[in-house]
């Protein structure tokens, strides 16, 4: 029913053309298909024409036996990364108007998704990189999502090498961004050009792309990196006493604080927020690197007392052993004596570390463009990125509409794949 309120196969066809084999389906035929299956009954392209033949509604007047794996595969190698991105935008268009979204606070962020693709196949998206699976074996297929701020619609996505960076995908979506810009103006019936703001983690930080999206038409609400120079500023105007004050109404048991300040050379706006979720979390994850440097570090002082390690080795072991987690913070180690004959010692400091907790742990930075907002705005706004990840989550094996197990063997098959797992999260979104 959404799929026929929005007219899907008409906007696919219409921005990808008249391709596929005569007698076969078109591309939005076959892109519809496969996103209900993913969102209905995952399972592999074999398998689509059963599930059509075996489905109350009919997507085609052809038969399931047309939607196979092969026809897929040959739509997808004609099928451009421009058509894609004009199917999407006016997808985007057609839900905004449709279903009313409201569109004026943007969540972006990326993920990646294993694939299962031999080691001697080429491919240009599949690329070793810091998998989110934590998997060293396989090879990566990166995304880059976009959602409403209103029923977490996607908007526009980009697949990416598994091995690019995050400012190097969003700083690819600029075109694109700027022509969703246009269309949901279109979608939304304005008279004047809105100003919607685009919200994203830490890992999105570059001056140059804060002006770039300002040329683009969208503001900017982002988490800074606590090692960032603004980021500890503001930290420090936090930890004065009275400084973090409860936000009014339902947010009484959220505390935050705020200037203004430079950030470079662009004038913005800094919320401190505390969350004493976020403070949990990071305080169970400390006693758990804790108790494994804990360990080391007994190891290491048995090893300098019977002389075996030199002094240089025990200074590189320990500074591993201290590298997580705020460690080093307030475990102080001294390290003295000759390369061949090292002394050790150390202490967990108990004042640092309640000092930590007090003045970093539990609280990010959030850096803004829109003066004008009111706190609790800005703190609500930033939240609306955690609608992008439980969409991620959806996506992963086992969850709504996954991406994969996905068994592509070509660059195109994963670019129309993903496109349709997209598609399917839009659906039951």
């Amino acid at each position: 029913w959404i799929a026929e309120q929005l007219d899907l196969i008409t906007h696919i066809n219409r921005a990808c053309g008249e391709l596929g084999a005569k007698g076969g389906p078109s591309v939005g035929e076959m892109v519809v298909a496969v996103a209900i299956q993913r969102a209905c009954v995952p399972g592999p392209k074999r398998d689509l024409g059963a599930f059509l033949d075996a489905s109350g509604a009919r997507l085609s007047c052809l038969p399931g036996g047309a939607f196979s794996g092969q026809a897929f595969h040959r739509l997808a190698q004609q099928v451009t990364d421009r058509q894609l991105e004009q199917a999407q935008v006016a997808l985007a268009q057609a839900a905004v108007s449709r279903f009313a979204l409201s569109t004026d606070v943007l969540a972006f962020d990326t993920t990646n998704f294993d694939t299962h693709l031999a080691t001697v196949t080429r491919s240009e998206l599949a690329r070793r990189g810091h998998a989110k699976s934590k998997r060293s074996d396989l090879r990566v297929v990166g995304l880059g999502l976009l959602v409403s701020e209103t029923g977490h619609v996607p908007l526009l996505y980009r697949t990416y090498a598994g091995n690019g960076s995050d400012q190097g995908v969003l700083q690819r979506c600029l075109a694109g961004l700027g022509e969703l810009h246009a269309a949901l103006d279109a979608g939304e019936g304005r008279r004047r050009p809105a100003q919607r703001t685009l919200v994203r983690d830490g890992g999105f930080w570059s001056p140059k792309l804060e002006c770039d999206l300002d040329v683009t038409g969208y503001g900017s609400l982002i988490s800074l990196p606590l090692g960032h120079g603004a980021a500890e500023q503001a930290l420090h105007m936090a930890a004065r006493r009275g400084a973090m004050q409860p936000l009014p109404g339902t947010r009484a048991h959220v505390r935050a604080a705020r200037m203004r300040a430079k950030v470079g050379e662009l004038d913005r706006t800094l919320v401190v927020v505390e969350s004493q979720e976020l403070l949990q979390g990071q305080k169970r994850g400390i006693a758990v690197a804790l108790r494994k440097a804990k360990m080391e570090l007994r190891k290491l002082a048995r090893l300098t007392d019977a002389g075996r390690i030199p002094r240089g080795t025990l200074e590189r072991r320990v500074q591993k052993a201290l590298a997580r987690e705020h460690l080093s913070s307030f475990v102080v180690t001294t390290i003295g004596g000759a390369e061949r004959t090292p002394t050790l010692g150390w202490r967990v400091d108990a004042a640092l570390r309640r000092r930590l907790e007090t003045t970093r742990l539990g609280r990010r930075v959030l850096c803004t463009d829109r003066h004008v907002w009111s706190t609790g705005r800005i703190v609500h706004a930033f939240r609306g990125q955690w609608n992008v990840e439980e969409l991620f989550r959806r996506a992963k094996k086992g969850g709504v509409v996954p991406w994969g197990p996905s068994y592509q063997w070509a660059d195109g098959s994963l670019r129309l794949h993903t496109f349709a797992t997209v598609l399917g999260l839009t659906l039951v979104s």
